[in-house]
């Protein structure tokens, strides 16, 4: 990201500030009176001081969510950074800068915005990890005829649009499989980045995972250091990248997506392992049938959430 502006923080956001240290103050000061006086009642008082601490709740209890799976909430643009030559990050202000998202694996939010009076609604999967406090991170892709990513590509730090979630049917718990193969194209990494991201940050999830990476280009390959830095520093995770019209000096796989590769760079069907798409329409309906011809167990290309392929 761009260098970090100056952030001023509400301390009152803080517990220590906002709700403990005020509470603790208030009931040294009632104790400290009652010695002195020796009148009881004033601990009448003591009242007041659970208005005081139920207000305190309450109005944290209404900042400390920016997420809802069942209502639409704005968010603020904080910054954007461009990562390839039509792809950037987004990263949205939370309510609060103590916020964390926790987000299922392969979970998605939507986000809504308005072009020319009609509302446009499309699925993200954030980037940021569960851990990040006070933001929200998408990887967003511009196309030709994309409206929504032209949207984003014009907005200015300070504008909003709508988010609500998490959204999504995969069901993942840690070591459940002992094997996870991915195919991803181009910002369709977005799910494995986030899969990647909850399991690294396990220490208990020995679970292996293997990800073929497909796009047109090696300019088109997205966060391929953070994902070789993944690959380096985890040893349960490989990385194999495929590019079909290299321009310059690429010397790994060139061409597409084909079932020899699969079975070169992924697991092998088995009742421990498991298979995940993402990516174009097109890409994911080819690698899909590629799968069921290796030997993956599938009865629709539209996936349940707990089936050993599943299709974003």
């Amino acid at each position: 990201m761009n260098e970090d502006p100056v952030v001023y923080k509400n301390i009152l956001d803080e517990p220590l500030h906002g709700l403990y240290i005020p509470t603790a103050l208030f009931l040294v000061g009632t104790a400290i009176m009652t010695a002195l006086s020796g009148e009881w009642r004033i601990l009448l008082a003591l009242p007041v001081l659970g208005l005081l601490i139920g207000a305190r709740f309450f109005a944290a209890f209404k900042r400390r969510r920016s997420l809802y799976p069942d209502k639409w909430t704005s968010l603020e643009l904080e910054d954007q950074t461009l990562i390839s030559r039509n792809t950037a990050i987004y990263r949205f202000k939370l309510k609060t800068p103590l916020e964390t998202i926790d987000i299922p694996s392969g979970h998605h939010v939507q986000v809504r915005v308005f072009i020319d009076g009609k509302e446009e609604v499309r699925n993200y999967n954030p980037i940021s990890t569960r851990f990040e406090k006070g933001h929200i991170d998408l990887l967003v892709k511009s196309y030709k005829d994309g409206k929504v990513s032209k949207y984003f590509a014009s907005m200015k730090p300070g504008e909003t649009v709508d988010f609500r979630g998490p959204v999504g049917s995969l069901v993942y718990k840690p070591n459940t499989y002992k094997n996870i193969g991915m195919v991803c194209g181009g910002s369709g990494i977005t799910p494995a980045l986030q899969m990647l991201n909850d399991i690294i940050t396990v220490p208990e999830d020995l679970t292996k995972l293997s990800l073929i990476y497909c796009n047109e280009t090696e300019k088109d390959i997205l966060l391929k250091e953070e994902l070789d830095e993944m690959a380096e520093k985890y040893p349960h995770f490989n990385v194999h990248y495929i590019v079909s019209q290299p321009t310059g000096q690429w010397e790994g796989e060139v061409g597409h997506i084909s079932k020899e590769t699969m079975v070169k760079h992924l697991p092998h069907p088995a009742d421990d392992s498991r298979l995940l798409i993402c990516g174009p329409e097109g890409f994911t309906q080819k690698v899909f049938d590629q799968a069921k011809e290796i030997g993956w167990k599938m009865d629709y290309t539209k996936t349940k959430g707990d089936e050993q392929v599943f299709v974003f």
